[in-house]
This record gives C-alpha cells, sequence and structure tokens, in this order.
C-alpha cells in the first residue's frame, strides 16, 4: 500500500469553499422565491451553478490535497463529468426550495437524489486520477460515505426551506449560517469518508501520462480555491445589490403594468401616503385631506362603507383587490370608477407596502345600466304577455279535442289523423310559450316564492307520479335512493318540484331506450343535496361550461324533432339561486351525467306547520304564478317537463 497525507492548508481551503458556496445558495434561493415568473428562472440557473461550484470546488481541492509519492494526473473529461453530477445535485436542491410547500418525504426523496448527485460527482472525480499506481476501496466505507451524504443532504434541505418561509426573518442570519454549515457538512463529509475509502497499491515503474490530463499540484489547488471564492463573492455582490434595488424599482414597475390614472401607495395596513396629482386635481382635495383614510372623503356615502371594508379586508388576506365606487368631482358631481390594489412584498415574502390606481368607468357603467334597462324591459313586457299568447294556443287545442270528441260529428280516419297532428302541434308550441315566458319572469324579478320546510323523502316520492308515463313509454328503468325521512329543505314547494321534475324531464330525453335514471337525496353538511343520474348520452366539455345558460341545450341532432328552446335548465338554476342553492352537474360524454339540486336544510319545526302532500301537489292558487309555477294541469305539467 501507497502512504497517503494530506495537505492541511488546501483541506481548510475546501471547507470554506464549500462553506461560502453554500452561503451563496441560500441568499439566491431567498431571492428566487420573490422574483418574477421571468427573472425566477434565470435566478434559479445562477443558484444553481453558485452552489454548484462551491460543492465542485471543494471536492475537486480537497482531492489536490492528497499527496501521495507519486505524481497524480486527473482526465479532463472525468473531470468535467463530476462538474455535470455536481449540477444536478444543485438543480434538485433549488427545485425544492422553490416549492411553496414541500413535504416530508418529498424532502427524503430529494435528499436521496442530491446525495446520491454529490457521491456520484466524488466518485466519478476519483476515477479520472491517472499515476502509477491503483486504487482500491472498500465498500462499506464507501456505503457510510453515500449515506452521510444523503443525511446531511436532507437536514440541510430542510434547514434552508424552513429560513425561505414567509415571516422568517428573525434569526435570519443564524440560521442561514446553519444551513451553509449543514451543506458543507454534506459535500466535506462525503469527500473525506470516500477518500479513506480509497488504498492505494503502486502500479508499473514504466507508467507515462497519456491522453487530455492535468498534472494535480499544490498550486492547482489554490488557484481553484481562489478563483471560486472570488466568483461566489461577485455572486453574493450581485444578489446582494439585487436585493438593495428592487424596493425601489418593483413600485414602478407594477405601476406602469397597471396602467393608472389615480396613483396612490400605502402603508401594509393600507393607509395611504402618497397620490399622484391627477388626484389632487379631479376631487380637489388637499394632500392634508387625503393621506390616511381621508381620500374617503370623495367617496360616495352609499359606497365608502364597502370601498373601506374592500380595502382593510385585502390588507388583512395581503391579496389584490378589486372595487367599484362612484368618486367626487371638483364640481361635486360622481363618476364611477374601477379601483385595483396590489401588494408589495419584500425578500421574505412580507407586505411592506401597498400600490394601488383607480380608472374611470363612467362610460363603460352608463352603457351596462341602458343594456340592464333594456333587458328588463323586455323580460316585462313578455311576462306581461303571458295570457295574450297563451289564450289563444288553449282555444286551439280546445276546439281541436272537440272535434276529435265527435262533437261536431263524426271524423274520417284522415280527418282524425290531422286534427290530432294539430293537436301535438299546439301542445309542443305550448310548452316552448311557457319556457320563454317562466324565463322572462324569473328575468324579470316577477317570481312569488313560499317558503317553508318541505319534506325532501316525501315530495320526490310524489314527483315519482308525473314522470312514471314519460319513463315507461321510452322504456327506461328507474330507481329512487330515498334519504332520511325526517330531512326537511327550506324551498317553495312548487320551484322545488319544478327543479326535480324539469331534471328528471331533461334524463328522460336524453337518455336511450334500456337505460336507467335515479333520484336519490343526501344529507351534506348544512344543505341536502338531491341527485338525478342518468345512464344517458352526456355532456361534451365545451357545452358543460354553458349548459346552465339561456337557449343552450346539451344536444340536438338533425334526425331529431326540437324539443324545447333550451330554458329549462337556466329557468331551475335561477329557481334554485333565488332559495339560496344552486344546480351543478358532473358528465361523462357517452356514459351520462348527474345533476345536483342543493338546498339549505331546513330548521326543525312542528309537524303541523309542515305543508300537507296536497299543498306540495298543487299549492294554495292564490299563490301560484301562472307562467312560472306548475301549469293549469297536470297533463300540460308533464308536458312541459318533458320539453324543458
Amino acid at each position: 500500500m501507497i502512504e497517503k497525507s494530506y495537505s492541511l492548508g488546501l483541506v481548510i481551503l475546501s471547507v470554506v469553499v464549500a462553506t461560502i458556496g453554500a452561503y451563496v445558495a441560500v441568499e439566491i434561493a431567498q431571492r428566487v422565491r420573490t422574483a418574477e415568473r421571468r427573472r425566477r428562472i434565470l435566478w434559479t440557473c445562477g443558484g444553481a451553478l453558485a452552489m454548484a461550484l462551491g460543492i465542485w470546488s471543494m471536492h475537486f481541492v480537497g482531492m489536490l490535497a492528497l499527496q501521495l509519492p507519486v505524481l497524480v494526473w486527473y482526465d479532463a473529461l472525468l473531470t468535467f463529468a463530476s462538474v455535470v453530477a455536481a449540477v444536478v445535485g444543485c438543480v434538485i436542491a433549488f427545485i425544492i426550495f422553490n416549492r411553496a410547500t414541500a413535504s416530508g418525504w418529498r424532502l427524503a426523496f430529494a435528499s436521496v437524489f442530491m446525495g446520491a448527485a454529490i457521491a456520484g460527482m466524488h466518485y466519478t472525480g476519483m476515477a479520472g486520477m491517472r499515476m502509477s499506481g491503483h486504487v482500491i476501496y472498500d465498500p462499506l466505507i464507501v456505503a457510510a460515505s453515500v449515506g452521510v451524504a444523503i443525511a446531511v443532504s436532507f437536514a440541510a434541505l430542510a434547514l434552508t426551506r424552513n429560513l425561505l418561509k414567509p415571516g422568517s426573518e428573525p434569526g435570519a442570519p443564524l440560521k442561514k449560517t446553519g444551513a451553509s454549515l449543514l451543506m458543507c457538512s454534506a459535500v466535506a463529509g462525503m469527500h473525506y469518508t470516500g477518500m479513506a475509502a480509497a488504498q492505494f497499491t503502486g502500479g508499473p515503474a514504466g507508467w507515462r501520462p497519456t491522453g487530455y490530463l492535468v498534472l494535480g499540484t499544490y498550486q492547482l489547488g489554490l488557484i481553484v480555491a481562489i478563483s471560486s471564492v472570488a466568483l461566489l463573492a461577485i455572486a453574493l455582490a450581485t444578489t446582494r445589490f439585487a436585493r438593495w434595488t428592487i424596493t425601489t424599482r418593483s413600485r414602478f414597475e407594477n405601476l406602469l403594468d397597471l396602467a393608472p390614472q389615480v396613483v396612490w401607495f400605502g402603508r401594509p395596513d393600507g393607509h395611504i401616503t402618497y397620490c399622484n396629482p391627477y388626484w389632487y386635481e379631479y376631487t380637489g382635495l388637499s394632500e392634508r385631506a387625503t393621506l390616511g383614510y381621508g381620500w374617503t372623503a370623495a367617496i360616495h356615502p352609499e359606497d365608502r362603507d364597502r370601498v373601506v371594508g374592500s380595502l382593510q379586508a385585502a390588507a388583512q388576506d395581503a391579496k389584490d383587490y378589486e372595487v367599484e365606487f362612484r368618486l367626487r368631482r371638483k364640481d361635486k358631481s360622481y363618476c364611477w370608477f374601477l379601483a385595483r390594489g396590489r401588494p408589495v412584498r419584500d425578500d421574505s415574502g412580507m407586505v411592506d407596502a401597498w400600490l394601488g390606481i383607480a380608472v374611470d368607468i363612467e362610460k363603460r357603467k352608463k352603457a351596462e345600466q341602458d343594456a340592464w334597462a333594456a333587458s328588463q324591459a323586455k323580460s316585462e313586457f313578455l311576462a306581461s304577455m303571458s295570457h295574450e299568447l297563451r289564450t289563444p294556443l288553449n282555444a286551439i287545442g280546445g276546439y281541436a279535442e272537440l272535434l276529435a270528441m265527435g262533437i261536431r260529428g263524426p271524423l274520417n280516419a284522415e280527418q282524425a289523423q290531422d286534427i290530432a297532428r294539430i293537436r301535438r302541434s299546439q301542445q309542443h308550441l305550448l310548452t316552448l310559450i311557457n319556457d320563454v315566458l317562466n324565463f322572462a319572469k324569473v328575468d324579470a324579478g316577477q317570481t312569488e316564492y313560499r317558503m317553508t320546510a318541505v319534506p325532501v323523502d316525501e315530495t320526490l316520492r310524489d314527483t315519482e307520479s308525473m314522470i312514471a308515463p314519460q319513463i315507461l313509454a321510452k322504456g327506461l328503468h328507474y330507481s329512487y335512493k330515498g334519504g332520511d325521512k325526517s330531512h326537511s329543505v327550506l324551498a317553495d314547494p312548487e320551484k322545488l318540484q319544478q327543479i326535480v321534475l324539469n331534471l328528471l324531464g331533461n334524463a328522460v330525453k336524453f337518455t336511450e331506450p334500456g337505460g336507467t335514471i335515479t333520484l336519490s337525496s343526501e344529507a351534506v353538511g348544512n344543505c341536502i343535496e338531491i341527485r338525478v343520474a342518468d345512464t344517458g348520452l352526456g355532456i361534451s366539455p365545451e357545452k358543460l361550461e354553458r349548459i346552465f345558460d339561456p337557449f343552450v341545450q346539451a344536444e340536438r341532432r338533425l334526425n331529431q324533432p326540437v324539443q324545447g328552446v333550451g330554458l329549462g335548465l337556466a329557468i331551475s338554476q335561477d329557481l334554485a339561486q333565488a332559495m339560496d342553492g344552486k344546480v351543478t352537474v358532473e358528465s361523462v360524454l357517452g356514459e351520462g351525467s348527474t345533476f345536483t339540486l342543493s338546498l339549505p336544510r331546513a330548521p326543525r319545526m312542528d309537524p303541523a306547520d309542515r305543508p300537507s302532500p296536497m299543498e306540495l301537489a298543487d299549492g294554495p292558487l292564490h299563490e301560484r304564478p301562472h307562467p312560472q309555477g306548475l301549469n293549469e294541469s297536470r297533463d300540460e305539467n308533464e308536458r312541459e317537463y318533458q320539453d324543458a
């Protein structure tokens, strides 16, 4: 065996380089977390390279510190490969640093790869040694060196991730030093343990160096160590300079992004510290009357509490906010403005200032009001036309029924067939008009609601008789999975039944013969969820987002007669929302759909106060809005929901 020793000076230099490199890496990691997206990649690459420089320099200088009685050369290609291994390990570390959250198993997984990369760097570098001798490794010590790299890498990653969390400023220098020393320990511990695993034996006396080799000398070790320290010092100075300038530059960059009219700065608690001249020219307020919360004097009294509440809530949650309000001009008139605010964070992620703009939207607001007034006028007109539109259609249906009954004399087969066609067309047209009028009445806000505690199980069972003829006619399988019979929802009985029948009618319409329809209910938190599931056609993803919009149908085929105008789900959603509920859908094209009606649970009430089955089915006539409630007859009701 060849005796080996180490140069103490190079050993110390190798540890110093590794520590400085780790410290610079922590500094850059903090900068990466607070950088904008477009600059984050550059900082990540720079941080990984700086950390890799420290790790590899420690390794190479540590190898040059090895003293043997023979000259040692290093293969340039394998030495470069060890550099690549160091970069890979550092990239893994920065992936962990950049994540907002990292669980323990993620850290453990990353530390295995990082430790393996460091070990790969070391043993790749040692494989590049060329000399008149041979290297023999002790497997147990090699395994121990890899274990040291993995264990200390885990500790370094965990401490550094904790250091990068927002609000970790107290004690940050001490934590940085600790993280740097742990990273250095991972590399140095692995390196010198790996060197202890290597034993050198003599080789042939006539060996001569060949290929692209570099002679390992003490002077080369000094050059590598000093150069690395210089480069790391430059990286550290660049990081500190960027941190110093970012506070002053970020405000103006954010203002350019927001394209302001009125511009203001504020403290973390929302108190205004600066407004641009446009504010003072527009409102006529002085600086003294504006700063702090004095600016609220220019807000319309009806909007003031809402605007201040939005600002305070945003300041508490440290999130962007947007609010519309009326702002007073110097001539005492008011105009609508849209205000947006954004928190500015320091390097630790804490909010240290607020920036905001306010843009004049008076013209847009006026256009919205005109459009809303026109829509209301249209809806009110259609709602008022209910009687005028239904009366002639009811007359057509009535006289057609009289003719079919033979009141005006017997009909031959062709006449009877024509009368049947007239009746079907009248019923279909009445259904379409009912849908339009129902939607218009909801849109105009003319629908009345009789809110009470409605027993869910009883109501759902009652709907079975209404939908049964359609299910039997199409050859479908129907099942009802009842929930707790004591469950009740706070709703209008007629509107609840209308929504459920509408969902069932849609399921019948879009389910092929032999398919299955399932009605069920269950309690979820403070709500009761009523589900209508089918094995029908399903809804395509592009239609799924618009299925509750007016005049949108899930499926319309050229070889199918047109059924409805696509208002059933829009009406159902409006009715549900008016009762503090909602309708949602889950669907897979070709497999079926599930519509869920969610309504708030009703408070417990005396059984005598609950509506009777007759009230659930019909309801008081004086409280039943004609177009929005159930139709005049059960037959018309069933036809309406079949085409909804």
